[in-house]
């Protein structure tokens, strides 16, 4: 479940958990505009990653929330929450030629 946060009139973050995600953090984390990053790793296992925050600037808001909705489905509350990812659309079968 991805889950966007709104930090009074400053900021707003985008965490990401589980691998189902990985589909938006793999397009999203080279946006330019991310000003903070926490990764939350698993206390048992250090290379098992928990949840990935990525923080920006208000005024990245709605640009935010239109790649969200339009790549993945992903629609929050005008005052952020949290919301399920759409499964991800199936590949193609490759038909073999007889």
């Amino acid at each position: 479940m991805a889950s966007l946060l709104i930090h009074g009139s400053e900021e707003v973050s985008l965490t990401l958990r589980g691998p189902e995600e990985n589909r938006i953090l793999v397009t999203v984390r080279r946006w330019p505009y991310w000003n903070q990053v926490r990764v939350e790793r698993d206390p048992l296992d250090a290379t098992r990653c928990l949840a990935v925050t990525l923080t920006t600037s208000r005024l990245n808001e709605s640009t935010l929330r239109e790649i969200l909705r339009r790549s993945f489905g992903l629609s929050f509350p005008p005052g952020g929450g949290d919301s399920e990812i759409l499964a991800a659309p199936r590949e193609p079968g490759v038909r073999r030629r007889r």
